[in-house]
């Protein structure tokens, strides 16, 4: 048995908060990482992508500053979508791929996902099965009896006193390589074991 846990950094046009989901105009992702986890919660493969936009010329310095992604990084590292999504669904197969959306319903970055895809006019006739880990993380945070409201991904780790142990990967938190070694963290501290 395998999973997969996965996260993405996506940019979009001006008024992304200020506007709700009219901000969510051109939305894009630029990094998609990944971590395939066995039943003992053990990396067996990683995969980390930075993906050239389309839409967007440049990274502002929010951004930036956020995510530690720079124009710099995407012109040295950056893949097309299309090259980036098919190296994600041959690292995922048929695994489940679990992402983080707090405080919606739906399948977290999957939405993303087939957003960006419609750029290209991708389509996948046999798509991954997208499940948002974030309700299962608020349901063991009361259970707990842990008084956390709310968290992103790469907040995770750091809220149950685990912070330390992301040094290593000389990451910011907002960039989904970090983001994904977080939720690991989470899963490995409230013993995982698949929805």
């Amino acid at each position: 048995m395998s999973f997969v846990i996965f996260d993405t950094e996506y940019i979009a046009d001006k008024g992304l908060l200020e506007e709700g989901f009219e901000g969510w105009k051109n939305l894009e992702i630029i990094q998609i990482a990944a971590l395939k986890i066995d039943e003992k919660l053990e990396v067996i493969d990683s995969l980390n992508l930075y993906i050239k936009p389309i839409k967007h010329q440049h990274i502002s310095a929010y951004f930036s500053d956020l995510t530690g992604i720079t124009d710099e990084i995407i012109l040295q590292k950056g893949i097309s979508f299309p090259e980036a999504y098919q190296r994600f669904r041959t690292f995922v197969q048929d695994d489940v791929c679990y992402s983080h959306g707090w405080g919606s319903d739906d399948d977290a970055d999957g939405v993303v996902m087939r957003q960006t895809m419609s750029y290209y006019d991708l389509n996948d006739i046999n798509p991954p099965k997208y499940k948002n880990i974030a309700p299962w993380f608020e349901q063991q945070y009361k259970l707990h009896h842990l008084d956390i409201k709310k968290q992103s991904s790469g907040q995770v780790a750091s809220l149950l006193g685990k912070g330390d142990e992301l040094i290593r990967l000389n990451l910011q938190p907002h960039n989904a390589f970090y983001d994904v070694y977080s939720l690991l963290i989470g899963l490995r501290y409230f013993d995982f074991c698949g929805e």
